[in-house]
């Protein structure tokens, strides 16, 4: 894959998901901006009660243009052929002669849609919907990152998109989005908690922001996207807890509690299979495991290092599983599952580095691929190392180490 294809997939990605979040973001009511019309429109006025009619019609269906200027996003105070063109596809949709004169029938029948029947004259609002503007000002965003995209497609210069900034980029996007998703789950659920304004304040800055970190991304420069999608995250989760979310240090100290919890019921359970008969020293290495990994959880709640906690946590979660697991295990056939595990990966990384050897040789750039088949095969040597020495624990986790780091090779081309 050449440098440009690989720029070019990861920007698609990230500006449909900035299309992705815009039409997420829009809520219920927000299908058509709410106008206020005084005056008849006609083809050469001008004023906001035009851009108005523009984003209305651009909402509803009744699309000025699909690029520029009347555009989504990219409304316009002129009332030209374009914009009357629409209205005319309007008025004909609502029943209205269509003249493309934008009157008394065409308010009336305006009200009827926007309001359900009231009159032009009841319509209160003098400028668009606060949040359809602000859906279509993402949406426009999102437009103008596509128009990038086709530079990066056609462009003849790399910018290092396959770095280790830039996939930290991708991450961060990946995570941004669930946090704005799950901010605005929020907000939807409690509508009335004490701090919903600020909540409501939080998740436009991380939109903001997000935006930010995308453009500067296609621009290629990782460091401020990084800043930026780290700013967006941070507005986001203050955006949860305003809305009445659980903050990271509630979630870390409920997740300690839990796994607590559950090492005492699974030694529980690893005492009473011993008590029958069945083999228990692989299950009780790995609960011990599991203690010590809640115990860095602690450490790092002591710290407020909830995010570290609130992983080292799940790791301990996960440990307890593997202790349960382990109950019956005898420890040959624990170092013949491992074996096998090893020599599978080592055959894995062997393929790989065959491909990587093939491709250098024919010029192509294979990134960082050699580091990593290095790093896996340091892991698979300590892996056996400690399978010879019973320590099946350890071996796990190098073969993990090993198993992470072949795949990460196989991304690099």
């Amino acid at each position: 894959m050449t440098m440009n294809n690989t720029r070019a997939r990861g920007v698609a990605g990230l500006a449909t998901a900035v299309i992705a979040l815009a039409l997420l973001s829009i809520p219920p009511h927000a299908n058509a901006a709410t106008c206020t019309f005084s005056r008849d429109l006609e083809l050469g006025v001008l004023g906001e009660d035009v851009r108005c009619l523009q984003q209305f019609l651009n909402a509803s269906g009744f699309t000025i243009s699909t690029t520029g200027a009347g555009s989504p996003g990219s409304e316009t105070t002129e009332f030209k052929t374009l914009t009357q063109a629409a209205v005319m596809r309007w008025q004909e949709a609502k029943g209205v002669p269509a003249t493309g004169y934008f009157g008394s029938k065409s308010r009336d029948a305006y009200a009827i849609a926007v309001k359900g029947g009231a009159s032009s004259s009841n319509i209160d609002t003098a400028t668009p919907d606060s949040s359809s503007s602000a859906v279509q000002a993402l949406i426009a965003k999102a437009a103008e990152l596509e128009q990038k995209l086709k530079a990066a497609q056609s462009g003849s210069s790399g910018k290092g998109y396959e770095g280790s900034d830039a996939k930290k980029v991708r991450s961060l996007m990946d995570d941004v989005i669930t946090a704005i998703e799950d901010a605005e789950d929020e907000i939807d659920d409690n509508p009335d908690a004490e701090d919903i304004d600020d909540a409501e304040d939080s998740i436009a800055d991380a939109k903001d922001d997000l935006y930010d970190g995308l453009r500067a991304y296609v621009d290629g420069d990782f460091d401020e996207a990084i800043d930026s999608l780290e700013n967006a995250q941070d507005n986001a989760e203050d955006a949860y807890e305003s809305a009445g979310g659980d903050s990271d240090e509630d979630e870390a100290r409920g997740l300690i509690d839990d796994v607590d919890d559950r090492i005492d019921d699974a030694a529980d359970e690893i005492d009473a299979a011993d008590e029958d008969g069945e083999a228990t020293s692989e299950a009780e290495d790995i609960l011990d495991d599991a203690q010590d990994k809640l115990d860095d959880a602690q450490d790092a709640f002591n710290d407020e290092e909830y995010d570290d906690a609130i992983d080292l946590a799940k790791d301990a979660d996960d440990l307890v599983d593997d202790a349960l697991d382990a109950i019956g295990e005898k420890a040959g056939d624990k170092e013949d599952q491992l074996y096998d595990r090893l020599d599978d990966l080592q055959d894995d990384l062997d393929n790989v580095q065959d491909d990587v050897d093939d491709l250098t040789d024919d010029g192509e750039d294979v990134g960082d691929a050699q580091d990593y088949l290095d790093d896996a095969q340091d892991s698979l040597d300590d892996a056996e190392d400690a399978i010879d020495d019973g320590e099946y624990s350890d071996a796990e986790d190098y073969l993990d180490d090993a198993e992470d780091a072949i795949d990460d090779a196989k991304d690099e081309f």
